[in-house]
């Protein structure tokens, strides 16, 4: 079935004005044009402007978005199980801070007392840390098997304890605000400016695990994939994990051996 571009509006919600600005930004082309010069769009365009309005919920720019959906390998429902796995968390996020609002609410009229620490549960991103019995990808095993003297590293956890974590979890947090920063300003993951960054990131990853390659691109797959890698990113900004773990890749590809 075909539709114009006034019912494709109607039945999508984007203005006839976006859908010919995104064909003027080679997002999102017509099938084809009738000879009364209408529009036609069929079920692979609907299909690809569903893509296009994920990518804008997930934070993407419309330049970050027609490179991705511009690539020869660019895989459909490989990018719905990721856009599945993204508003996952983001359902688990609001529905924690769904919890602080009403937990908040009994405390503040007397119904229940409310501890300190519940009232920013649902703020706090924390660092990823194995659980008991947790299965692991070829990622995760690769990652974890590069870790620099296990034995030590535990110890070290054990001995400095909350302040460690703080410490480690501060020079992270200001490395995702700085990459925060380009994807506002329009920037590729590959640009110079990112890939200092990056390569700034790398650096401190070295300091607790042999952050080859492979093993950085393996860094790079978790912080894109992995469900406990995505909590700690999305609060700063909902494409950041993408964004970083395409320029992850990009920096082991151009620097790492």
């Amino acid at each position: 079935m075909a539709y114009t571009v006034k019912k494709l509006s109607e039945i999508s919600g984007v203005t006839v004005r976006t859908l010919h600005f995104y064909e003027e930004a080679g997002l999102l082309k017509p099938a084809y044009y009738g000879s009364n010069g209408y529009r036609y769009y069929e079920e692979k365009e609907l299909l690809q402007l569903q893509q296009i309005l994920f990518f804008k919920e997930l934070g993407l720019t419309l330049k970050q978005i027609r490179k991705v959906l511009g690539k020869s390998d660019f895989d459909q429902i490989a990018a719905l199980h990721s856009h599945r796995k993204a508003l996952s968390c983001e359902w688990e996020k609001i529905g924690r801070l769904l919890k602080t609002v009403d937990k908040t609410i009994k405390h503040l009229t007397g119904k229940k007392k409310m501890k300190e620490k519940e009232m920013f549960d649902g703020f706090n991103i924390t660092l990823v840390k194995a659980k008991k019995g947790q299965s692991y990808s070829a990622a995760e095993e690769l990652v974890g098997q590069s870790v620099k003297n296990p034995t030590k590293s535990a110890e070290d956890v054990e001995k400095r304890g909350k302040a460690y974590y703080d410490n480690i979890a501060k020079t992270a947090h200001a490395l995702f605000e700085e990459l925060v920063h380009c994807i506002e300003k329009g920037l590729d993951p590959e640009d110079d400016e990112v890939q200092k960054i990056i390569k700034k990131h790398h650096t401190f990853a070295e300091q607790t695990h042999s952050a080859t390659k492979e093993v950085y691109k393996a860094m790079a797959q978790l912080y894109a994939e992995h469900p406990e890698f995505r909590k700690q990113l999305d609060p700063f900004y909902p494409s950041l994990a993408v964004f970083m773990a395409e320029a992850m890749k990009v920096f082991a590809d151009r620097e790492l051996s």
